[in-house]
């Protein structure tokens, strides 16, 4: 159904985007209603005014306890607002459905990979992206299924566990999301042909990219728990930065495959943005011409993936600059937290073996790279 089909906005005559909790709606009331119905019996709506306030696209947002009871005069049931259970079941459904297209048979050159449903790719697929493209997103989105969603949803359904106040104690619990992401990254086959070093250097060389997009991608909508461990461990400057990077990534979340391939992309990166200043601390990988060619696969995935999903080209332009400015602001919080934690060397003698082979230049880095080196094997 079309907007033209959906005319307007019961609630403030603005265009309707489709039919929410019952009524054509826009976006904005669709997301005020969300956010407000839940809170009645808790927080207490009040006019300033005479409580008939005019609800309109223009004047929507200055009157929240008329807005809100608009939006139940003209229909909208508090009772269609999915629990964050059922939006997750929600979301994986729409994920698989965007993919699914048709029995596809497993390529010879994945690893290990059982397809556990048909996929679909985008309507305009055929035109951009060939029939090894499209089984290579099959293994991507499979592959991350099996590793990340499974642990989200069985080892990692409770993360955090407590709201920490140590910054070992949280580190600690992170391990675990470290080794899951290893998990998926051994099922790609340009970084699991890599050698051992290459392997080990490029996750090292990498938490910033694992953890401010794996996290999230994880754990949408962070706990309480998550929420309170930042608060007690960081503060809030930072805190207040890692929500940011939660709604920034959003936009992003929505789509099953875009952040799957941005992962890969920038592991297959040699170099370690903590050593721009010193860039002679930038160790040489064994074949860095083969992690060149495997992260050029991924770019141009990626591009002619958002190509399919995008109105034209401009658009794809458009967005692939958001994801760019995304991953900046992600690295940059990645070395405010890196500088921060540098600051309490004994909670650093408290983590895991392979949080500090991650760390700057520990003095216990040749001993944790075994560590490490053990995750990176197949």
């Amino acid at each position: 159904m079309t907007n033209r089909d959906l005319g307007r906005c019961l609630v403030c005559d603005d265009v309707a985007i489709g039919i929410n909790f019952c009524v054509p709606t826009c976006m904005p009331c669709k997301a005020f209603f969300r956010r407000n119905a839940v809170k009645l019996g808790t927080q207490e709506f009040v006019c300033r005014y005479d409580g008939d306030c005019i609800i309109t696209h223009k004047y929507r947002r200055s009157c929240n306890c008329c807005r809100l009871a608009k939006c139940f005069r003209v229909g909208m049931r508090k009772s269609s607002i999915l629990s964050d259970e059922e939006r997750e079941a929600r979301n994986k459904l729409v994920a698989i459905n965007r993919l699914k297209r048709g029995q596809l048979t497993q390529p010879e050159c994945l690893i290990g990979i059982q397809l556990s449903a048909s996929l679909r790719m985008p309507s305009k697929s055929t035109q951009y992206l060939s029939s090894s493209d499209q089984m290579l997103l099959t293994n991507i989105f499979n592959a991350y299924e099996n590793t990340c969603i499974l642990a989200r949803n069985t080892t990692l359904k409770n993360y955090p566990t407590v709201q920490h106040t140590s910054i070992h104690g949280f580190a600690n619990e992170i391990a675990a999301e470290y080794e899951i992401a290893f998990e998926y990254l051994k099922l790609i086959p340009e970084f699991n042909n890599l050698t051992m070093d290459d392997r080990v250097r490029l996750v090292k060389n990498h938490p910033g990219t694992i953890i401010h997009i794996n996290e999230p991608l994880m754990h949408p909508g962070p706990s309480n728990n998550l929420v309170g461990t930042w608060t007690n461990i960081f503060g809030l400057d930072i805190t207040k930065r890692l929500f940011r990077r939660n709604r920034i990534i959003e936009q992003f979340i929505f789509d099953p495959i875009i952040l799957k391939v941005v992962l890969i992309i920038f592991v297959l990166s040699s170099g370690d943005i903590r050593n721009t200043v010193r860039p002679d601390r930038n160790v040489i990988c064994d074949s860095p011409l083969s992690i060149l060619i495997g992260q050029n696969v991924y770019v141009e995935l990626l591009w002619k993936y958002l190509l399919s999903r995008l109105p034209d080209e401009r658009h794809a332009v458009i967005f692939f600059n958001r994801l760019v400015m995304f991953i900046l602001f992600a690295q940059k919080l990645h070395l405010e937290v890196d500088d921060y934690i540098q600051n309490f060397k004994d909670e650093i003698e408290q983590m895991d073996p392979i949080i500090q082979s991650i760390l700057p230049q520990t003095d216990k880095e040749d001993h944790n790279d075994v560590t490490i080196a053990q995750d990176a094997t197949p």
